[in-house]
């Protein structure tokens, strides 16, 4: 009897054990900190959804990549790591992984195409931005925004308009000048698009030159026309036109369609004062 009595307590602790153990592995949220932390921003980096280092401290950025995760894994949104996300979160990493072994790669270069996550599309992503092709958030997910901006990107430089990444694109995307390091001063300002095919809408800027990108509708008290600029999420451009709702820090970027432009929207920028 008295063996019996021993071996139940002892079944009841290692029950109790086992059971604390599932909750430190599987209820982590927003403040807390350790290993088990570390473990859910790994997969969650892996996977594309942070973009950012794996610290072991559940902060804003791990809750807002763990909420999203469960949005598109049909889960409750509550930004905390349960049983059922962690659970979630492992298998969804072994399809990651064999989805990324199967990728195609040419040479030596990893293709990158829609529907991918991770570090290397929001390298991507960055690149692109600093070339002057918005792709929209830098979320390290290949979306319609990235896809539209790397086929602008291909057109513009005479590549085949694949939508995919291959070595003459990121070849030529490496070559492109980034942010500026030497300027004069920023400026932010609020942006907005616009085209020669918009409504109403002449084929020319103010000062002449054929509509295109590359030039800027400014308010010339702020910065004078003819100033060598580089935008955020634009690219280097010229000062070179005006507009009667653009005044004080409203700058319109000007594109080569009517559906870029309003692909853009509006946007809070850093305007870079080149000369």
């Amino acid at each position: 009897m008295e063996i019996l009595r021993k071996l139940r307590i002892v079944t009841v602790l290692l029950t109790f054990l086992v059971a604390c153990t599932s909750i430190v592995l599987a209820d982590v949220g927003r403040g807390d900190r350790g290993s088990e932390v570390q473990l859910v921003q790994r997969l969650m980096i892996t996977q594309g959804y942070l973009i950012d280092q794996a610290d072991g401290i559940f902060g804003n950025n791990t809750e807002y990549a763990v909420s999203a995760f469960q949005k598109q894994m049909g889960l409750t949104a509550t930004g905390r790591v349960d049983g059922d996300t962690l659970a979630a979160m492992k298998e969804n990493n072994k399809l990651f992984a064999a989805a990324q072994q199967s990728r195609n790669v040419r040479n030596n270069v990893e293709v990158s195409r829609f529907g991918d996550r991770g570090r290397s599309v929001s390298d991507l992503q960055i690149r692109l931005a600093s070339s002057g092709y918005s792709p929209g958030a830098i979320d390290g997910i290949f979306g319609d925004g990235t896809a539209s901006a790397l086929k602008r990107f291909q057109k513009a430089n005479g590549l085949a308009v694949t939508g995919e990444v291959d070595n003459k694109t990121m070849t030529l995307l490496s070559k492109q000048p980034g942010v500026p390091t030497e300027y004069k001063k920023t400026l932010t300002m609020n942006a907005t698009a616009y085209s020669a095919d918009d409504p109403g809408n002449t084929a020319y800027t103010a000062r002449g030159n054929l509509l295109r990108r590359g030039y800027v509708s400014v308010d010339p008290d702020v910065i004078p026309l003819g100033t060598a600029l580089y935008v955020e999420g634009y690219g280097y451009a010229v000062a070179d036109d005006t507009g009667g709702s653009i005044i004080g820090n409203r700058i319109d970027l000007a594109m080569d369609s009517h559906g870029e432009a309003i692909q853009f929207g509006r946007q809070t920028v850093t305007v870079y004062i080149l000369e």
